[in-house]
């Protein structure tokens, strides 16, 4: 279990605390909007191959908030998040 001090954790647990997630690959949901970061640390996701960005992750049903797999495995239990399959 992760600290509760840890420097990821900046009040997430108001909008995170218990959503269902699911695991996606990024795809650009609109041509001014190319990329999203992950929750806790701002890891960039994007659909194009660059250094240092991510092309899958967790995300939540809406598809509006993304979480890193590092960050998933450091924090499913203190916020324990449900996981679903990716709807076709």
């Amino acid at each position: 279990m992760v600290d509760q001090t840890d420097w990821r954790l900046q009040g997430q647990e108001e909008y995170l605390k218990g959503v269902t997630l699911q695991w996606r690959v990024y795809k650009e949901c609109a041509p001014h909007w190319d990329h999203d970061h992950c929750e806790f640390c701002w890891a960039k996701f994007m659909d194009r191959d660059l250094a240092d960005v991510l092309r899958e992750g967790y995300v939540t049903v809406d598809g509006g908030r993304w979480i890193c797999k590092k960050c998933y495995d450091d924090f499913k239990e203190m916020f324990d998040w449900k996981v679903q399959p990716e709807a076709d």
